[in-house]
């Protein structure tokens, strides 16, 4: 495996600092912290850089890592991690619940919602864990029906072995293994985890089509995305993990086409911000820009096109409306007033 950070010969500073840096790189934003400062026996190695991120890391120390709304606001990413803890635990804390992974159990965590989380050591007073960061295409080909699962699982289980046998292939042997040899297995791996779980009764919703899993994971890209303008077919494409030519496919497949699906999700929530209470005063261009335009002019175009008035128009008449409505009520609460004396 490669190694990518060991705290040996480092002042303790500098080590906390590059571990922050590396973590930041491997994993995504969050705020790190570490026991007391302690950075005693801290490893972390890379067996796997492709189709999946696998990382090995043994420790003395508690570390603990929080990934708050306000760093998915500014790195969103959407991968989902499988954690397989191998000695000591690991306890998630999210608004669902607290989810501790024991030794020999595994559990998933998903990047795009806030959380923190804990690596302890025990017994012997180490922790080790290998964490498998998954791209959300490839996630929601093999375990999508795992997608909402927040608790850790036994992998105990003649499934669960299998498990263990593909994770420790592709630890021992990932830096020798060519793209074409880990792909398949990758894929083998994350499908042994999802009969793990069939075959422990955990009810999960019945499989989708591929082709509507990917059609999806590409919405649902966009729909994180929607503000940024500079968002485009192949942008889209690379990001989840397709080729372009299989992104037109799939649209095809769905009869729609990539800019009905840009503009059919960004309109409404350009026509919803115009009106909403906290932003009806903004300018009509920073709802523009805030809705992912490049122009005013072109936001306006788009907008009457669809909605058969400008957005000025459309603003003006929603508002007048409310205050007809408004005064309509504080009649007939005079009313009710004079008729109750």
């Amino acid at each position: 495996m490669e190694r990518l950070f060991s705290n040996f010969g480092r002042a303790a500073q500098n080590a906390r600092n590059a571990w922050a840096d590396i973590s930041r790189r491997e994993f995504y934003d969050g705020d790190l912290d570490m026991a007391g400062g302690d950075m005693s026996d801290l490893l972390f190695e890379k067996a796997l850089h492709y189709p999946i991120s696998l990382t090995h890391l043994t420790s003395r120390t508690t570390l603990s890592y929080r990934r708050t709304s306000q760093h998915i606001r500014n790195n969103r990413v959407g991968f989902r991690v499988i954690w397989f803890v191998r000695q000591g635990s690991l306890k998630i804390v999210r608004t669902q619940g607290v989810c501790v992974i024991r030794a020999g159990e595994a559990g998933i965590l998903d990047s795009n919602v806030p959380f923190s989380a804990s690596l302890h050591p025990e017994g012997d007073g180490l922790h080790e864990s290998y964490q498998a960061i998954v791209p959300p295409d490839l996630f929601l080909a093999h375990l999508q029906e795992a997608d909402k699962f927040t608790d850790a699982f036994s992998l105990d289980t003649p499934e669960g072995k299998v498990v263990h046998r593909l994770l420790e292939l592709l630890v021992e042997n990932g830096e020798r293994l060519s793209r074409q040899a880990c792909k398949p297995m990758v894929e083998s791996l994350l499908e042994a985890i999802a009969d793990n779980l069939r075959a422990r009764n955990i009810d999960m919703p019945r499989r989708q089509r591929v082709v509507d899993r990917r059609l999806q994971d590409i919405e649902n890209y966009i729909l994180m995305n929607l503000t940024d303008p500079d968002l485009c077919y192949d942008k889209v494409a690379s990001s989840c993990g397709i080729s372009p030519r299989y992104l037109c496919y799939l649209l095809k497949a769905n009869n729609t086409s990539f800019s009905e699906l840009l503009w059919k999700n960004r309109l409404p929530k350009a026509r919803d911000w115009l009106v909403a209470p906290s932003t009806r005063d903004y300018p009509i261009h920073e709802i523009a820009y805030m809705s992912g335009f490049k122009s005013a002019a072109h936001f306006s175009r788009m907008f009457k096109s669809t909605y058969g008035c400008p957005p000025r128009e459309y603003r003006a008449a929603h508002l007048e409306g409310d205050a007809a409505m408004e005064a309509s009520d504080g009649s007939w609460q005079d009313q009710d007033r004079r008729i109750a004396a």
